[in-house]
């Protein structure tokens, strides 16, 4: 490993020092490091990390911070690997107070990169953006539900009424969808998953499709006094209001996110360690 970056989420309150003692491990081994500190802005560019020679990039934060990073460096295929300075950190690899042995193991070549199959969304034919987490519709303003027309290929599949619906990859399948009931999916698959939010309904069930479909989400109508019917956002990080009738099309992106995975730990090891019931073993 040659040439690395570091990429810290500047609202963490030490996210400079910590991205500073990174850049001195890499540098004390000889690896040529760049600092990025990124406030999430439009303002920040990432034209110092977007390098054909960046080998990887090490993100300081919690997994939302992952996520955005590694949507940002999908385009040039630049893999992502986390030290978590976050909550739950499910996507980030180690805690910063393991950091040195995970970078450790990260410049020994203990790692293999995984593919992550992203989502691209378009809202009346023009193009939303890109999800590496979910896509996600759900209520504005009143308490109330609202109805989202589920169409797949064309073909019409049912119609949710409740607080919403969440469209995940495998690699989201940890995040919001599970908290509302929806299956955990192994995050090297390609597929996607559709989840209702609270559904008001007995059999309302998650739908799993072929990475290969594309979905059609239609906003209904269900109130006229209120001309915005729900939000939509990416990964929680981009958002715009729907109004009744909107058509959301989901589809595979042709891009992917590239993440690093130390090969000491395996996906079922973290869901285990971070979501499971600690009395099982």
């Amino acid at each position: 490993m040659k040439k690395v970056c570091v990429i810290a989420n500047a609202g963490k309150e030490t996210a400079a020092e910590r991205a500073e003692q990174v850049r001195e491990f890499f540098l004390d081994r000889g690896i040529e490091c760049v600092v990025l500190l990124d406030d999430f802005s439009e303002k920040t560019s990432y034209a110092p990390v977007l390098q054909d020679d960046m080998e990887c990039a090490v993100v300081l934060g919690g997994d939302g911070t992952l996520i955005y990073v590694a949507r940002k460096l999908a385009e040039k295929k630049i893999p992502v690997f986390g030290i978590n300075m976050g909550n739950l950190g499910f996507l980030t690899h180690a805690d910063s107070g393991k950091a040195r042995n995970a970078l450790e193991a990260l410049i020994s070549g203990k790692y293999c990169i995984e593919e992550r199959m992203m989502l691209e969304a378009s809202v009346d034919g023009k193009d939303f953006g890109t999800a590496l987490n979910d896509v996600v519709i759900t209520r504005n303003g009143f308490s109330r539900i609202i109805s989202v027309g589920i169409f797949v290929n064309g073909t019409a599949v049912c119609n949710y009424r409740g607080d919403g619906v969440i469209v995940a990859t495998p690699t989201g399948s940890t995040g919001y969808n599970l908290s509302a009931g929806g299956p955990v999916v192994a995050p090297t698959t390609e597929l996607f998953l559709i989840t209702p939010i609270c559904p008001h309904s007995l059999s309302a069930r998650s739908i799993l499709l072929s990475a290969e479909d594309e979905l059609h989400l239609v906003v209904r109508e269900e109130k006229k006094t209120q001309d915005e019917e729900a939000i939509l956002t990416l990964d929680g990080q981009r958002a715009k209001e729907l109004s009744a009738e909107d058509t959301i099309v989901i589809r595979k992106s042709e891009k992917k996110a590239y993440l690093i995975q130390l090969t000491d730990q395996s996906f079922f090891d973290v869901l285990h360690r971070k979501l499971g019931n600690q009395e099982f073993i």
